[in-house]
């Protein structure tokens, strides 16, 4: 076997190992980008209630009514995030 054809054997296993690492970064790349989306939902979520409570804090039967929605929708993405794990 030629000098020339291990070097090109050899380049041709060093560019398929590494992008075989490559597979496993972006692998965590996504996980932790998938956490942080839904850490960042969760968080503007949080905002909007304490908002919505704020506002309709001198009547407890509006608040319950129109700020259920955020604590249902908070309820959920806890649900989703359970069940992925």
């Amino acid at each position: 076997m030629s000098l020339a054809a291990r070097m090109s054997g050899l380049f041709l296993a060093g560019m398929i190992f590494a992008s075989l690492a490559g597979c496993h970064y972006y692998e965590d790349f996504r996980l932790k980008k998938t956490q942080a989306d839904v850490q960042e939902e969760r968080a503007e979520l949080m905002r909007a209630y304490r908002e919505c409570l704020q506002k309709y804090e001198n009547d407890p039967r509006k608040s319950r009514e129109y700020c259920s929605a955020y604590t249902q929708s908070l309820r959920e993405i806890e649900t989703r995030h359970e069940s992925a794990r």
